[in-house]
C-alpha cells in the first residue's frame, strides 16, 4: 500500500461566544483537515493547527510522504523530526511539526482501517472505554445571547450549567484576564458553592503573572484543594521559584516545556509536577508516547493539552488517553464551547465522559456538508488572530500582566 495523494482543507468553526484569555480572545477554531489517499482506496484523516499556511506546508511536504507505505509510520516521523533547531528556524520548524503530526495521525487512521482495528489497539491497547472530562471554563464576551461571564458569580453559574448539561466533576478556570484577586475570588466561590462536588479544581492564567504575584496568589489557594495551577508565570526559572515557595500546590505547564530539549532543565530545576502534552506541537502521537515514558521514568504527572481541536483531533486524543496509562489527569477541552463539528457523529458527554470511538482507525468520518460550511467560514474570515483583543482599546498582550 502506498500514499498517492493528499488533500488539506483549512476550516473555521466559531465558538458559541468569544473566549477571553491572558493574551487575547478566541473567537473560534482554525484547523487544517488532512485526507491521505492510498492506492488501495483507503482514505486516512488527520487534523492539525493552522489554516492556509498549514495547507500550503502540507503540499510543500509532499516529498516526505507521497509514495510512502503508511505502515512505515516511524519513517514518516523521522522525516519530520526537528528537535535541534535554532531560533531563526523556530517558526518554520514548528509549522513542520504540526504538519507532520497531522500526516502521522492520518497514517494511523489508514492503518486502523486496513487492519479493522481502533488506533488505540495499535498504540498498545485501551485500558478504558470512556474518558473523563472536566469543564474548561473561560471568561467570555457576550454573543447572540450567550456568554458575557465577567464576575465570580457568573463563572460559578456557568460551571453549574455545564455540570447540569454534561455531568462534569471538575473545572479548569482560564484566568489571566482580570486582576488576580478577582480571579481568586472566583475560585473561592466555586469551592464554597460546590464544595466536594468539584473533585478537580484547576487554574490557568497562561503566564500572565510575575513571580512575586504568582507566589502570593498561589499561596492563597492552599485552602482550596487545587489539583494544579498551570503556567502561573514565565519560563522554567520563574516556575521553579514559585514551586519552591509554595510546594503544597502542584504546578503544570504546556508553555514552559514544549519539546524534549526543555525536559532536562525542567527536571534539574524541579520546576513543575505535571506536563501537558500537545499531540501537535510535540510532533505527533509517536512523540507524545515518548514523553509519556519520560514522565513515567521521572515521576512526572502527564495530562493532555487541549486547544480547540475538532472531532478528528478529539478522537485522536481519546485514543491516546485510553492507550496511555501515564495520563493521570482528567481531560479538559473546549469541545462544549464550539458551535458545530466536522464529523458525522459529534461527540456527546455522558456523566462527564466521552466514549472512545470503537470503529476502525480513529473511528470518525468527515461530514461533507459541515466541512463545506467550515471551509466557507474560513474563506470568509481567514486566520483569526487570537493574540489581540479588539474590545480592549489600547491593550496589547504583554506578559506578565500583573
Amino acid at each position: 500500500m502506498k500514499i498517492v495523494d493528499v488533500k488539506a482543507t483549512p476550516v473555521f468553526v466559531p465558538m458559541l461566544a468569544p473566549l477571553r484569555w491572558s493574551m487575547g480572545v478566541e473567537t473560534g477554531t482554525v484547523r487544517t483537515i488532512i485526507e491521505l489517499q492510498t492506492d488501495e482506496g483507503i482514505v486516512g484523516v488527520g487534523e492539525t493547527y493552522g489554516g492556509a499556511a498549514t495547507a500550503r506546508a502540507v503540499d510543500d511536504a509532499r516529498p516526505f510522504f507521497i509514495g510512502l507505505d503508511p505502515f512505515e509510520v516511524q519513517t514518516l516521523v523521522k522525516r519530520f523530526e526537528v528537535f535541534r533547531i535554532t531560533s531563526e528556524q523556530m517558526s518554520k520548524m514548528a509549522e513542520l511539526k504540526n504538519v507532520g503530526a497531522g500526516i502521522e495521525m492520518a497514517c494511523w487512521d489508514i492503518l486502523g482501517k486496513a487492519l479493522d482495528k481502533p488506533v488505540s489497539e495499535l498504540w498498545g491497547g485501551a485500558d478504558r472505554e470512556r474518558i473523563e472530562f472536566i469543564a474548561h471554563v473561560f471568561y467570555r464576551y457576550e454573543q447572540n445571547g450567550q456568554g458575557g461571564e465577567s464576575s465570580p458569580e457568573a463563572i460559578s453559574e456557568r460551571y453549574g450549567l455545564l455540570v447540569e448539561q454534561h455531568g462534569f466533576r471538575g473545572i479548569k478556570l482560564k484566568g489571566g484576564v482580570f486582576p488576580p484577586d478577582e480571579e481568586l475570588a472566583a475560585l473561592r466561590l466555586l469551592r464554597e458553592t460546590y464544595a466536594e462536588a468539584i473533585k478537580w479544581l484547576r487554574f490557568d492564567p497562561n503566564q500572565a503573572w510575575s513571580v512575586p504575584i504568582s507566589i502570593s496568589t498561589v499561596r492563597q489557594m492552599r485552602e482550596l484543594d487545587v489539583e494544579y495551577v498551570e503556567d502561573p508565570t514565565w519560563d522554567l526559572e520563574g516556575m521553579a521559584r514559585v514551586r519552591r515557595s509554595v510546594p503544597e500546590i502542584a504546578l503544570a505547564t504546556n508553555q514552559a516545556v514544549v519539546g524534549f530539549a526543555n525536559v532536562p532543565p525542567a527536571l534539574a530545576l524541579k520546576a513543575l509536577d505535571v506536563i501537558l502534552v500537545d499531540l501537535y506541537f510535540w510532533g505527533g502521537i509517536s512523540q507524545a508516547k515518548k514523553l509519556a515514558t519520560i514522565c513515567d521514568v521521572f515521576g512526572l504527572g502527564l495530562a493532555i493539552h487541549s486547544d480547540r481541536e475538532l472531532g478528528v483531533g478529539t478522537a485522536a486524543g481519546l485514543h491516546f488517553v485510553a492507550s496511555t496509562p501515564q495520563v493521570c489527569h482528567a481531560y479538559d477541552s473546549h469541545y462544549h464551547d464550539q458551535a458545530f463539528d466536522v464529523i458525522t457523529a459529534p461527540f456527546e458527554y455522558r456523566n462527564g465522559h466521552i466514549e472512545v470511538p470503537r470503529g476502525p482507525g480513529l473511528g470518525v468520518e468527515l461530514d461533507r456538508e459541515a466541512m463545506s460550511r467550515a471551509a466557507r467560514a474560513y474563506e470568509e474570515q481567514g486566520d483569526r488572530v487570537e493574540f489581540f483583543d479588539s474590545r480592549r482599546p489600547g491593550w496589547t498582550p504583554h506578559l506578565p500582566l500583573w
